[in-house]
């Protein structure tokens, strides 16, 4: 593949080895980078947040699309071979002026400098993946939709629905709409990672939802106006944790252990819910859970 030699080339004029404990694997697929871009459908002008770039394979093709571009990368010598091989691309003209490079650790970048609407288009270091993607959905700058390359493994727990829910799913959709895009091969990056990986969707709510009003919220997470309500989100992400602490055990159970409610007050929630007691947290979507959670708190 032609993006194989180019890649192995400039990081051979550097005296450049990928680094294994900065996840990097580089995306040398032309076809995989094309359905990506596909997929975005990027718009000429508009904000792109880019994590992990690398030798720039993704950022050349987001830049031909008319994105402007802020990549984040962490490795200083990659920073380098970025800024060359955008200044001396030939297809983005003025490509160079349109990719500002910042480096730095993406955990320690403060997003609130970034002009909204944006969004993230990354192929990330999969050892980011949960902190990354809690990051930005709790960010009071948050994007307006994340397009994320993860373990295969990883999306499809991201993305799971009853029966096969789990806490990271119900979390994650409780802030925001999932999506599996489509799969991607192992054979399509370099070095050649262990494990497929998949391209995920992640549409952010603007709001993140309260859990007493799914569908019509005015929760912000982190604005000065609704620090009650902030207190009742970091509940019911605690409530989260307690009906998943141990997967094979009941919901009722979980509950009960964790002290969530009294056992007295969990079987009357139960029996107006009409939930068998053997049910588990896994079989319950994010929207039954909250009823339940608003139950258990109108109990107190």
């Amino acid at each position: 593949m032609k993006l194989v030699k180019e890649t192995k080339s400039k990081l051979k004029q550097k005296n450049l080895q990928p680094i294994k404990h900065f996840g990097q694997n580089f995306l040398v697929s032309e076809e995989i980078i094309k359905r990506i871009i596909i997929e975005a459908k990027i718009k000429s002008g508009e904000n792109i947040l880019e994590v992990g770039p690398g030798t720039g394979n993704l950022t050349m093709a987001l830049l031909e699309a008319g994105a402007n571009i802020i990549a984040i990368e962490k490795d200083d010598n990659l920073t380098e071979l970025l800024k060359l091989k955008s200044q001396n691309y030939p297809s983005t003209k003025l490509g160079a002026s349109k990719l500002k490079i910042i480096e730095g650790d993406i955990l320690k970048f403060d997003e609130k400098i970034l002009k909204s609407p944006y969004r993230i288009i990354a192929n990330i270091p999969y050892y980011l993946t949960g902190k990354l993607i809690q990051k930005f959905l709790l960010s009071t700058n948050k994007p307006s939709e994340l397009i994320l390359m993860v373990q295969k493994e990883v999306g499809e727990r991201i993305t799971a629905q009853p029966p096969k829910a789990n806490y990271l799913s119900s979390l994650i959709q409780f802030m925001a709409e999932t999506e599996i895009l489509f799969k991607v091969g192992k054979e399509n990056f370099w070095p050649q990672p262990k494990v497929d990986s998949v391209i995920i969707r992640l549409t952010p709510y603007l709001c993140v939802p309260s859990s007493r009003s799914y569908a019509h919220d005015t929760f912000r997470v982190g604005t000065k106006n609704n620090e009650l309500k902030d207190k009742e989100f970091s509940e019911f992400i605690e409530f989260l944790r307690k009906a998943f602490k141990q997967p094979r055990q009941t919901l009722f159970n979980n509950l009960k252990k964790t002290n969530a409610a009294k056992q007295e007050e969990l079987e009357n929630i139960f029996n107006q819910l009409k939930f068998d007691k053997k049910i588990r947290a896994q079989n319950l979507d994010i929207k039954t859970l909250k009823v339940l959670y608003e139950k258990i708190m109108t109990n107190d």
